[in-house]
Parts: C-alpha cells; structure tokens; sequence
C-alpha cells in the first residue's frame, strides 16, 4: 500500500476517536456533573432521648463462694454407734438428733453418782442433827468445844461431799449427752463415714459428717486496694449492694449486700479481701463455686443516654443532637459513669435531647437526616432511591 494513503487512513482513525470521546464527554460527563449538583439526601438513622436518672459505679471482680458457717462433726466419747438418723445430702435443724452412741455405761456412772448424793445427803442430814444436838450442849458447857467443833467439822465435810456428788453428777450427764449428738447450726450434710455398729475414738481427726450452712452464703472477692475509701463510703452509706454472676453465662444467681472488707491491703498485690452476704434460697450458689461479682460503690444521677450512641474520635467523645430542622448537630460530651451499656453524661447534652443511635458512622456536623420510626419506617417515596442505594454502601 502506497505511504501517502496509509498516513490517511491513521489521520481519519485519530479523528473519529475524538469525536467518539467527545460525544461520551458531552452525555456522560454532564450527567455526573448534575448529580454532583444534586442536593445531598437526608441521612437515615435512629434515634434516643436522653433521659435523667442514676446509673450505679461499679467495681467488677472474680470471686468464690464460701459458707458463712461448716462444720465438721466428731465423737466426743469413745462408743458404739446404734443410730443414724440422717441420710447425706439432707437438710438438718440445728438442735436436731442425728447420731445416737451406746450410752449404757454412761447411764450406769450417772445412777451411781445420784445413789452416792443420797448416801452423802443421809450422812449430811446426821451430821447436821448432832451438831445441833452438840451446840445445845455447848451452851450448857456439857460438853467439851473439843467435841463441838470435831461435830461441826463432821457437818462440814458432809455438806463437801453433798457438794461433790453434784460435780460428779453433773459430769455424768454431760458424758452422757455426748452419746446423743445433734446438729449445732442449720445445714446440708455431707458424706458421712459411719454407719450403725460403726465404733468411734473420742476427738478422732476423721470426722463423722460435716454440715455446712447454705442461706444465706457468702461470695469472698477482691478489689482494687486504692478503691477502698470508695467501698467504705458505700457501705456507710448502705448502698454496697452485690451481684453474683454465673462465669458462663450473664446470669445473676442472686442479690446480696458488702458485709466484711478486711482490714489490711494486700501489699504483694494491691488488693483488698471483701465479702458479700446473699440470699441463696433458691439454691443457685454452692460452696467452691466462682462467680464473676459486681460491687456497687455509688449511685450517680445525672443524663443517661446509651454508651452506643456516642461517637468516639481524635477529640473524645460526642453526640450528635438531631434538631427540629432535622439536622445533626455534634456536641462534644464527657461521661463520669459507663454500666451496663449505659452512659452517665456530665456534660454536653440535656434532658430530653433527642440524639443520634443507628447511623454515627454516615453522618456528620449538620448533616440532614431521616429519623426512622417504630419498625424503622421508610423514608418518604421520593427519598427512597436514594436512601437505598446509601444503605448498600
């Protein structure tokens, strides 16, 4: 092909490429410039009132049940075994009878010291009518002060032995009342190592049964040894309320109130030991159990709003108020108390302000926005495009 004809045909292929790109420019690029035009739509989102009230400071923590009372049962005299009242696992009164010793000798020793008071007291009664008899005579100097005092000295030691007999008497009954034993506190049993015909040691180190008391149960934890003056106010102020928590689960297994904080600070760690009383009627806290625990050290009033409704940035935190021109105004707020995905405003917002919750990351200061109602209602129609098409990005 002759030179001069290609370099036509290259000139007219340039040409026609303008020309297309010119016609793209002219339809394509002036609808992009009247959408950039466009006024910008509303911005959907939900909303919340802010709303006084008292929010609760709290100190959470990690803690294990304890009883405020167990005991572990043991023969107090050496025995047969000839009575098991209980089966473990019950729940025992205290003062109830659950094991019950041979207590035959014991009887034996304690009729025999009652016979040896009456015995004493016959000797007693003697002893008593010749010193009359002899002070009578005494009087009359009939008879030698040698004589009368040795009768007064024979009475005397009548009424020592009558004195003597009631100790052994009393001793007798009281070995005699270790063959019964009974429930010192109110309780569960546990396991117990004897059985009817079981003979047992006095004072043995293994026990026969324990019993632990179960309502009301204690929670022992730690806390913070630098908060300790914030525990001490809360419990002057009889607003140290707890929680016990299930560690699976968010759980509370009961309600109780801070009873005991100790009276050092752990130096190795900086803590302080606590423990809480609780209602355990239901039976949810058992002995060795952990549980989360939430002490509460004070009850703030002030504004409350949701801790997801305030923005986090560069500058702290803020909230967007919607206004009644349906614009979001940004107020920067500080928070004294945040529970529970609630948050306590100290300042920044007012009662009733109405601000932002769904939607903090489309909007900014001034922005417009579309609250959306119960069930998140729809924008209006001719917004509904384009609020579309915001949502999908």
């Amino acid at each position: 092909m002759p030179r001069r004809k290609i370099i036509i045909i290259s000139v007219a292929t340039i040409l026609a490429s303008a020309a297309g790109w010119s016609f793209l420019d002219s339809h394509l690029g002036g609808t992009a410039s009247s959408e950039a035009q466009a006024p910008p739509q509303p911005v959907p989102v939900t909303t919340v009132i802010a709303k006084k009230g008292t929010l609760p400071r709290i100190i959470a923590g990690i803690g294990v049940v304890q009883p405020l009372q167990s005991v572990t049962i043991r023969a107090r005299i050496d025995g047969q075994v000839t009575d098991v009242s209980f089966n473990e696992g019950d729940f025992v009164h205290a003062g109830d009878v659950l094991v019950k010793l041979d207590g035959r000798a014991l009887q034996a020793a304690l009729d025999q010291a009652i016979a040896k008071k009456s015995q004493d007291e016959a000797s007693l009664a003697n002893a008593k009518a010749d010193l009359d008899r002899y002070s009578t005579l005494a009087d009359k100097q009939l008879v030698s002060n040698q004589d009368y005092d040795s009768k007064k000295s024979a009475a005397a030691q009548a009424e020592a032995a009558v004195a003597a007999d009631d100790g052994a008497i009393h001793n007798a009954q009281t070995q005699l009342s270790y063959a019964t034993i009974r429930a010192p506190i109110s309780g569960r049993t546990g396991f117990k190592s004897v059985n009817v015909g079981s003979v047992v040691a006095a004072n043995s180190q293994d026990g026969l049964f324990s019993i632990t008391q179960l309502d009301p149960i204690s929670v022992v934890f730690v806390a913070p040894g630098d908060r300790f003056g914030e525990i001490q106010d809360a419990m002057k102020n009889n607003v140290a309320d707890a929680d016990a928590i299930a560690t699976s689960s968010t759980q509370v297994l009961a309600h109780g109130s801070l009873t005991v904080m100790d009276n050092i600070v752990n130096s190795s760690n900086g803590s302080v030991r606590l423990r809480a009383t609780f209602d355990n009627s239901a039976g949810l806290l058992w002995p060795g159990l952990p549980v989360v625990t939430r002490l509460t050290v004070a009850k703030v009033p002030g504004i409350i709003v949701p801790d997801k409704a305030l923005a986090r940035g560069t500058n702290g935190l803020s909230a967007y108020i919607v206004g009644k021109d349906n614009k979001a105004k940004k107020s920067d707020v500080k928070v004294s108390v945040t529970t529970d995905g609630m948050a306590l405003v100290s300042s920044g917002l007012n009662e009733g302000d109405e601000i932002v919750f769904d939607g903090l990351g489309q909007i900014a200061d001034g922005a417009e926005v579309h609250v959306l109602g119960p069930g998140n209602t729809p924008a209006p129609q001719s917004e509904t495009a384009t609020l579309s098409s915001g949502a999908h990005e």
